[in-house]
């Protein structure tokens, strides 16, 4: 028989960053949280049914910071995504996280929903099948040119929040009344215009899917273990990066599970 040697390597814990250093992968949560549903759904649900259902929000929002804090953990002390972790349970589970992850967040359907939007604005509704078209091939390129996908998703992220944050509250203050901010108050502990927690009508699906986009939302936030590793945070600092496969550094090899 023969005898194998095998020693396990360790490395000393990297120091934790700078407060300023940390902002990169909360970033890009808050964008995809921000265009992954509630942007549409909330407007949407509170127009019709008042403010009274906005404790839904602030609950999903909380229930989805205790989970990220989590995954954001796994991913600090072993230096990897929770992906790989759920494949070391089960094999079978990535795949069940690559169909999941499409049939929720398919690049094609958010495209064509951004073209109708950008279609309605300049006043070119005809056709938008051509502006989602060229969104797919944009994104492609982006993904495909730069070096490291986590830096391009990180800066893009960086300027959408840094523009659509402050354009959002000027636009609430400047509209929003008095009555309309005791409206929230009232919201948050569940009391609306004439119900309580849930108003009557209120579909029921469409209720849950908005508790559910009051964040990134399903396997949204596992990935945030991702930036984590890419960020190099934590055991993440000796961690293989996801390059692109044209201009990027030499594919580096990475753990699957065992």
């Amino acid at each position: 028989m023969l005898k194998t040697n095998t020693k396990t390597q360790t490395k000393p814990f990297p120091k934790a960053p700078r407060l300023r250093q940390l902002i990169g992968p909360s970033f890009i949560l808050i964008g995809l949280g921000l265009g992954s549903g509630e942007i549409i759904l909330w407007p949407y649900l509170s127009s019709n049914y008042g403010m009274g259902i906005i404790w839904a929000a602030v609950l999903g929002v909380s229930f989805q910071f205790f989970m990220n804090m989590e995954i954001e953990r796994y991913a600090l002390v072993k230096g990897e995504s929770v992906f790989v972790g759920f494949n070391r349970m089960w094999r079978g589970l990535p795949y069940w996280f690559m169909v999941s992850s499409f049939i929720g967040f398919g690049w094609p359907g958010m495209s064509a929903a951004s073209a109708v939007l950008i279609g309605k604005v300049f006043g070119i509704e005809q056709n938008t099948h051509y502006i989602a078209i060229a969104l797919l091939i944009i994104t492609g390129l982006l993904f495909t040119i730069g070096p490291s996908l986590y830096k391009i998703v990180e800066t893009f992220q960086k300027w959408i929040i840094l523009i659509s944050v402050p354009f959002i509250t000027v636009i609430t203050v400047l509209l929003a009344k008095a009555a309309d901010w005791s409206a929230l108050g009232q919201g948050l502990v569940g009391i609306g215009d004439g119900y309580t927690f849930v108003p009557e009508g209120i579909a029921l699906a469409v209720f849950l899917s908005a508790f559910a986009y009051a964040g990134a939302g399903g396997n949204l936030n596992l990935a945030q273990s991702l930036y984590i590793k890419d960020k190099g945070y934590g055991m993440g600092k000796y961690a293989g990066k996801i390059a692109s496969p044209i201009t990027g550094l030499s594919p580096i090899k990475l753990p699957l599970g065992n």
